[in-house]
């Protein structure tokens, strides 16, 4: 039976038509495409028709061609919609419908010289022509492309494929209808020269997507070119885009998605575009910013379900249920700090999200010298009402253990107020850096020059690290000379109890500043401008990862101590094996280095007092040890033992599934807790902590090549 069929083939945004019958060949429709579309050349392209529920089939050999028939005569469909598809970079093809051009060209009863132009290439070095390189939004060009073709996203997805398919095909359109039930689109040259190019789609009330309806896919104005860019390119379109990258990496900044979009779609947006689309893709990842307090409703009774022994309190203000505070301290954290050393470094960090506020935290230390987060929570500013809550809580978990701990915070007044009222009598002391720091910004370089200023810094440190209080009181006499009025100023209002080595009651463990506190704000600044929920979460999810791999690589571990201090010990031991040493009795001895020093391994002291500082054992100590034939272990605090660490990552941090978030009562409860009141400040909102005066960011060395500039990961020199 004689089958012929009319084909509608699109290129871009032309569309031409043409009959096949029975008689045509994969010749005769190549020879036909092109003949009819300016521009195409054999071999580089390819062939898609589209049926009902088969929007996409092979088209490339005369079986393919003779399914197509049979098929549209079973179907009883007189039509079909045949793309033309460019192949970047390809000029040849395998398989029976890519005839050579050669051949082509012999039946037409020209030459080919195709040859001729590949040698030209091949001869003409850095002038030939450029080829094009793929890029991610080639394929944008079949999102538009017969009548009955469906959305299941609706409305939006249908104008966010419109927006990319006019993109990439190269042209502006206008809306002459928009709404949730119909959208009609026409080619924006339409007034000016009567275009004829129209889309209409509408919801389809049985499934809920969109249908094209009627499609003039062929434009009459003027020549389009794809342009780099377009008024097509909106923010929504943007978003779209990278949400996924926004998902992955939150702190991906609209500079980086300014050269991502031109490397990747070959498209030039603006700043705005870039900074907006990020905020509505944040938007689409984490929800509205508002409704994210009402879900710590829901967050605190998940986290007592799942990780049981947890503490979490939402604070909010009473009558109007206003947000305040937050306070989380998981289960597996509570239950491991009592294996770390007792230690806890206190600090705050802003965040920069729409509501502000701050982040507290609560960091121990591992045997293994790793910091151990225990307790972190949210609150609207860093108040003495704010830290006091915080720390009656972190006293809610550290009483029950039965051991002192030591604290470590810079001298917030707030939080000095609050640890004298929650935890009276327990050792604090202020961070050596922060102190050098104040100290550096009453020297300025410009009006005292830097060799005061790091004369003066030398004194105050030999102050704070001097073992004997001879060797304080000798030390602080001189920085009172050189610093004179200055630092007699900034001494009197410094106890010697918080910060020297020589008066400080308490056991530090050779810890001098609340670093580890830093490092667990710059470990969680990847989440800091997320809204309050994920922000928690976040951490959550990766405290519950570091637990875990630690816990992993914990047990590979052969060593009684843990390898940081397995390290330090040997090196211990090794810079004493040269030494004399003579016992006085049972637990006495007397260890000649460089000076002579006694140790008393009972009482667990050397009069050079750094055992008793750092609490491990120092150099004269471990010679001492080994003098005696005891074993250097027993001497060793139980926290930097190998069992211990792996006592302290032994209970886990659980998932907190949110499938059935909402289900319950608490889902119910849309808007009960309100987010705070905030106002916004004058000019754009900072997002970098303001450093102190004379501080600086240490320069990035690798520890491979030794070079500054980069790291280990991405040196590229040759060893």
């Amino acid at each position: 039976m004689e089958v012929c069929v009319i084909a509608k083939c699109t290129y871009k945004s032309e569309t031409i038509m043409f009959s096949v019958s029975s008689e045509s060949s994969m010749v005769d429709i190549l020879k036909t495409l092109c003949l009819r579309f300016r521009g195409l050349q054999l071999g580089c392209f390819t062939l898609r028709y589209s049926v009902p529920s088969y929007p996409s089939c092979f088209l490339e050999t005369d079986s393919d061609l003779d399914l197509m028939r049979t098929f549209l005569l079973i179907s009883n469909e007189k039509t079909v919609d045949i793309l033309v598809k460019d192949l970047c970079g390809i000029s040849e093809y395998s398989g029976d419908f890519c005839v050579n051009k050669e051949l082509i060209a012999c039946e037409k009863g020209e030459s080919s010289c195709s040859s001729t132009v590949e040698d030209r290439n091949e001869f003409l070095g850095r002038s030939k022509r450029a080829s094009a390189k793929p890029l991610l939004s080639n394929e944008w060009e079949t999102y538009i492309h017969h009548v009955g073709q469906k959305f299941d996203g609706g409305a939006e997805e249908f104008r966010l494929k419109l927006c990319k398919y006019a993109l990439e095909v190269g042209f502006n359109f206008l809306y002459a209808g928009n709404d949730k039930k119909r959208v009609v689109a026409v080619c924006s040259n339409k007034k000016l020269e009567g275009c004829s190019w129209r889309v209409y789609a509408s919801r389809c009330e049985a499934t809920g997507s969109f249908v094209i309806r009627t499609l003039n896919n062929v434009h009459t104005c003027a020549g389009r070119i794809r342009e780099s860019k377009s008024k097509m390119m909106r923010s929504r379109v943007v978003s779209s885009l990278i949400v996924d990258r926004i998902r992955a990496k939150p702190e991906l900044k609209p500079v980086e998605i300014i050269h991502e979009f031109k490397d990747y779609y070959g498209i030039d947006i603006s700043y705005y575009h870039a900074w907006f689309g990020k905020e509505l893709a944040k938007l689409d990842v984490h929800g509205d910013e508002s409704k994210s307090f009402n879900e710590l409703v829901w967050y605190t009774d998940a986290v007592k379900e799942t990780n049981t022994g947890s503490l979490c309190t939402l604070d909010c203000e009473a009558g109007i249920n206003r947000f305040r505070r937050f306070f989380v301290s998981f289960g597996g954290c509570i239950a491991g700090f009592q294996y770390c050393i007792p230690l806890l470094f206190i600090d705050a960090t802003f965040l920069k999200s729409k509501y502000k506020g701050q982040l507290l935290c609560a960091s121990g230390k591992n045997g293994n010298q790793g910091f151990y987060p225990l307790a972190f929570g949210v609150v609207d500013s860093e108040t003495e009402e704010n830290w006091t809550w915080f720390l009656q809580h972190l006293a809610s978990i550290l009483l029950p253990m039965g051991r002192v701990v030591t604290f470590f915070s810079d001298r917030n007044q707030g939080l000095l107020n609050a640890m004298g009222f929650v935890f009276p009598g327990w050792p604090h002391s202020y961070c050596y850096y922060h102190l050098k720091q104040n100290l550096i910004s009453k020297y300025p370089k410009s009006g005292y020059g830097k060799l005061l200023q790091d004369r003066v810094i030398n004194l105050f440190s030999r102050c704070a690290y001097a073992v004997t209080e001879e060797e304080f009181k000798v030390a602080m006499e001189e920085l009172v000379i050189v610093g004179s009025s200055k630092v007699k100023a900034f001494i009197s209002d410094l106890s010697r109890d918080h910060y020297a080595n020589a008066f400080f009651k308490g056991m530090r463990y050779g810890e001098m500043a609340n670093s580890l506190a830093e490092s667990f704000n710059n470990w969680v600044g990847v989440f800091r401008d997320l809204p309050v929920l994920p922000l928690i979460e976040g951490i959550r999810q990766k405290l519950m990862v570091l637990n875990s791999q630690r816990r992993f690589e914990a047990e590979k571990w052969t060593t009684v101590l843990c390898p940081e201090m397995e390290t330090r010990l040997c090196e211990n031991a090794e810079a004493g094996r040269t030494w004399a040493v003579r016992r006085s009795n049972s637990t006495v001895f007397e260890v000649f280095a460089d000076y002579s020093v006694m140790v008393d391994l009972e009482q667990r002291t050397c009069s050079c007092r750094l055992w008793q500082i750092d609490g491990f054992p120092c150099t004269h100590a471990v010679a001492a040890i080994l003098a005696k034939r005891d074993s250097v272990y027993d001497y060793v605090e139980c926290y930097y033992k190998t069992d211990f660490f792996r006592k302290a990552y032994e209970s886990p941090i659980f998932p907190i599934p949110d499938i059935g978030k909402g289900l319950g009562s608490n889902g119910s409860a849309a808007g009960v807790v309100l987010p705070p009141i905030t106002k916004r400040p004058a000019e754009r909102p900072p997002t970098k902590r303001i450093k102190v005066f004379g501080e600086f960011k240490r320069p990035l060395k690798c520890s491979r090549c030794s070079v500054a500039g980069h790291n280990r990961k991405t040196c590229k020199a040759i060893i």
